[in-house]
């Protein structure tokens, strides 16, 4: 009886194990094989720009509103700093 107990208690501390290892691994990002794959950066006369291409767009980018400069890096975000000013207004 006590060699089955033991034996019992081995089983049972594999399936433990290995429950908990396909878990870990479960848990852990993967890569799918239908993700995109990086894009090479085109090579090319970009980096020999004029320096006037550079302070043009400069300008450009200092005549944005706050607003405007959001919603250029981020389509939408305004809507969610709105959101969230809300909710903070509420409290919890």
């Amino acid at each position: 009886m006590k060699t089955f107990t033991v034996a019992l208690l081995f089983i049972l501390s594999l399936v433990t194990l290995f429950t908990a290892a396909r878990a870990d691994a479960l848990s852990q990002p993967s890569i799918q094989p239908r993700m995109a794959r990086p894009q090479v950066l085109p090579e090319g006369d970009e980096d020999k720009k004029d320096g006037k291409d550079d302070e043009e767009d400069e300008e450009e980018y200092r005549a944005l509103s706050q607003h405007a400069a959001l919603e250029l890096v981020d389509p939408g975000g305004q809507d969610a700093v709105l959101l969230l000013r809300i909710a903070a207004l509420r409290g919890p």
